[in-house]
């Protein structure tokens, strides 16, 4: 026989199964909807593709914010605001990017050809901005 008290610990007992379930199942949902580094970077990049680069700037510079130590960010945030005709914002970029990753052959080309704009070094058409990772940090 199921007395009173019973059947309230028994229904208490599967209220806290469901929340948990419920909590678990909203945690996952929002893990999978927060937009990652990388997929951020995609978009922002893509923009600049299209000649969009105050909106790119925007979402670099947002990005920034999370990761000020990324050299792929200083860099391509630097090829906006070269693009944008911020000159001395995009030279502070640059040798942030370069302070950062002294070896990174595509921060030193794009900041020699910022430099020298006279210059035969020319930017590789087929270039585009590339996507931070742990292994290769690089920029645009």
């Amino acid at each position: 026989m199921i007395t009173k008290s019973t059947w309230k610990n028994q229904r208490l007992e599967v209220n806290v199964r469901s929340l948990t379930l419920l909590m678990a199942i909203l945690l996952l949902a929002t893990a999978c909807s927060v937009p990652t580094l990388r997929t951020e970077m995609q978009f922002a990049n893509r923009l600049a593709e299209e000649g969009l680069w105050e909106e790119a700037r925007y979402r670099w510079e947002k990005q920034l914010e999370k990761n000020p130590d990324s050299p792929a960010l200083l860099n391509n945030l630097a090829v906006a605001m070269e693009q944008l005709g911020k000159r001395e914002q995009a030279e502070k970029l640059y040798r942030k990017a370069m302070a950062l990753a002294p070896n990174n052959a595509m921060i030193q080309r794009n900041f020699n050809r910022f430099s020298n704009p006279d210059s035969n070094e020319t930017e590789d058409r087929d270039e585009k901005p590339q996507i931070s990772s742990r292994e290769t940090d690089t920029g645009r």
